[in-house]
This record gives C-alpha cells, structure tokens and sequence, in this order.
C-alpha cells in the first residue's frame, strides 16, 4: 500500500485530472465562487435601466429611443433585457470581456452576445478590430468587427485594452477548494480515517494481500464501517497513518477561500453564508456592497451604451442611468421612511415615490411639497411669517 502525504496526493490529483479551474463548469463546483457569481450576474441582470435627457438643470425620461427597445422589451429573439445582461455579466464573470454585436440593420435595435474566443488587432489607423468564430455542424464561420459595431465590457483591466476574469484572478484559490472537497470525499469514503498499513508476520503473495485487503476494508471502511471495532488475527497488526481531519482544519480552509472569492469578487462574505450575521453590520455591508461593487459597474455599462448606442449628436444631451435603488430595496418601514423624508423636505413630489413603487399617480402629485413650520433664515430675521412672507 503506497502511502502519500497530503501534498502529493493533492499533486498527483492535479496532474492526473487537472482539477484547476479551467472553466465555469470546473470552478462552479465551488460553492463560494457559485454563489458569487450567481448573486453578481442577478443582481446587474434586474437592475433596470433608464434613458435621460439632460436641458440645462432639468432632467426628463426618455421614452422613445430605438435602442430602449432592446435594453426594456428584448434583447433580441432569444433573449429578454435580463438574459442579456446577465449572459454578459457572466462572461465578464469568468473570462474578463463580454461582446455584444450591435444589430441596427432592422426597425429596432438588437444586441448580440458573440463567442468568448476572439482575436484583435489594430489598422493601421489605430482603430480596433476584432476576430470572433463561430462553431456549427458544417463549418466555422468567421467575421470580424470594428470597435464602434460592439459593446465592451470588462470584469478588471490593467491597461485598458483586455479584460482579466476570476478564472485568471482566482485559479490558486479555485484550485485549492475544488482538491479541498474531493480529498474530504475521499476521506469520509474511506469511513473518515487515512489509509494505514497491516503488517503481517509472513509474506504473503499478491492474492493473499488482496484479501487481506479486502475483509478489512470490508469491516472498517465506508461510513457505514466508522467507528467499528477491528479484530486483528495471525500476529497482524494495522498502523495508522497520515493526518487527522482535525490536522488537515477542513473548515478553516473552506472559510478560507470564502473570505478569498470575497475579495476577488467584491460580494460580502455575509452574502455567501458566511462571516458576520448580524443585521446592522450586513445591512451597511450591503450599502458598502452597491457602492463598491454594483456601481463601478453599472458605471461602466452608462458610459460604453452612451457612446456606443447614440449617435454623436444625441450624446451631447442623452445618457443610460441604471436604477441602484432597486438593488437596496429595503423592507416596508426602511423604505416608508425614505419617501416620507424624501417627500417632506422637497427631494421628490409625492408621483416620482408612488412611481418607484409602481404605484398609479395622484391629482396634483407632482408638485414639490415643504412642512410650514420651515423658513428660511433672511425671512426669521426680517420678522417674516413661516412663509417668508412680511
């Protein structure tokens, strides 16, 4: 019986089935990567997305533009708006890019997602050009397209030009929770115990090994078999080797490489079932969590839409704003609370709160109110009623 510390087991794992993430299908096996990405893919993909006019310091919606189609009512015929972020969020999840070919041929727009496998080049004008092939039953079809024709987008980029994924970022940490669940399988499958050796006073052939072998794997091995008591006949004697699970602190390294996607990824640990639960801290990492990781995203989809959607002279005075408010959505009270202060102190009219809660708009809601015990300082001076008035 060949004995193997936990680092040659762990490398003779590597090398024979290269457990490392070498793909999504690897590496979401990896609940805490899973979960990540599930919650960052859904939560870009239901945020929804808006068109604005700005004229001076008024701001009004946009309603019609041959480019909402696509980002409200779908994407293109096989995708909704949703789908179609979230197949982008995802590519950019994994590999650092997502492409979306930029269809204007028709009445409305389309938006494409095209193959992750891409090449680019430049002319010798400096523009940008991309290479994407692809596969069918008959053929590979190739086409190439111009910077302008797609939208963009990147997980994190050094310099601007390719993008960097968690499968680049993450693959040690990846690597090490995927050989980390397959040696805890191993380990409760051989009934939680590391392999040890049976000394025998005798040499014995290789079929005689093999029995031996097997009845005491028999007795003793699987769940089934943990726990029992061995009965050691012959003068043979078994000797236990290896690490305990205890040594080997399967916990610690799961919680680990929890705390290690946290950080790759931006999602706070709470939100991966782990770390602190308590609701004050998960709630301002939650805030944290918008702030930091939805909106430089959400950001980036506002500015790549903008110039590549509009036209020049539409980009002067229109722009995409996504709505963050939909992803900290709080219970009743936390949100009544915010509309009655935006509404008292003149943030909002009554029609915008009812509209954010999909709500039917009110005669004379759209006018700004203020509480009459309010005035302003000039007017408390100069003896002036609540009003400002003399």
């Amino acid at each position: 019986m060949q004995i193997l510390t936990l680092d040659e087991l762990l490398k003779r794992w590597e090398e024979s089935e290269d457990n490392a993430a070498r793909g999504p299908s690897s590496a979401l096996t990896s609940s805490p990567v899973a979960a990540a990405h599930r919650i960052l893919t859904n939560a870009m993909a239901c945020m929804p997305v808006d068109l604005y006019r700005k004229d001076g310091s008024r701001r009004e919606s946009v309603e019609k533009h041959p480019s909402l189609y696509a980002l409200t009512v779908r994407a293109n015929e096989n995708m909704s708006p949703y789908t179609f972020k979230k197949v982008m969020e995802s590519k950019c999840f994994w590999y650092g890019e997502a492409f979306a070919y930029i269809d204007r041929s028709g009445p409305l727009m389309r938006l494409i997602p095209l193959p992750d496998a891409h090449q680019m080049y430049e002319d010798e004008q400096g523009g940008r050009w991309y290479s994407f092939t692809a596969e069918t039953k008959e053929l590979d079809l190739t086409r190439k397209f111009h910077e302008d024709e797609l939208l963009h987008l990147r997980f994190e980029t050094g310099n601007g030009r390719y993008g960097i994924g968690i499968l680049q970022m993450a693959r040690d940490a990846i690597r090490t929770d995927l050989l980390s669940q397959k040696y805890a399988g191993k380990f409760y499958k051989q009934g939680a115990r590391p392999s040890g050796i049976i000394e025998v006073p005798t040499k014995l052939d290789q079929a005689n090994k093999d029995k031996v072998r097997a009845s005491f794997e028999r007795m003793v091995g699987g769940m089934d078999g943990a726990f029992r008591v061995a009965v050691m006949d012959l003068g043979m004697k078994y000797t236990q080797l290896g690490i305990s699970q205890r040594d080997a602190q399967f916990i610690e390294s799961r919680q680990f490489t929890v705390e290690e996607v946290a950080r790759f990824t931006g999602v706070p640990e709470h939100k991966l079932q782990s770390g602190k639960q308590s609701y004050e801290s998960n709630q301002a990492q939650a805030i944290e969590y918008v702030q930091g990781t939805l909106l430089p995203r959400a950001v980036q989809w506002e500015e790549e839409m903008r110039y590549k959607l509009l036209l020049p002279r539409e980009r002067q005075s229109l722009y995409y704003k996504f709505n963050l408010a939909s992803a900290m959505r709080g219970d009743d009270q936390s949100r009544s609370t915010y509309f009655q202060r935006m509404i008292a102190s003149a943030m909002m009219t009554p029609n915008e709160g009812r509209a954010l809660e999909d709500m039917n708009d009110l005669e004379g809601g759209d006018e700004l109110l203020v509480t009459k015990n309010l005035t302003t300082l000039k007017a408390l001076v100069a003896g002036g009623d609540e009003n400002g008035g003399n």
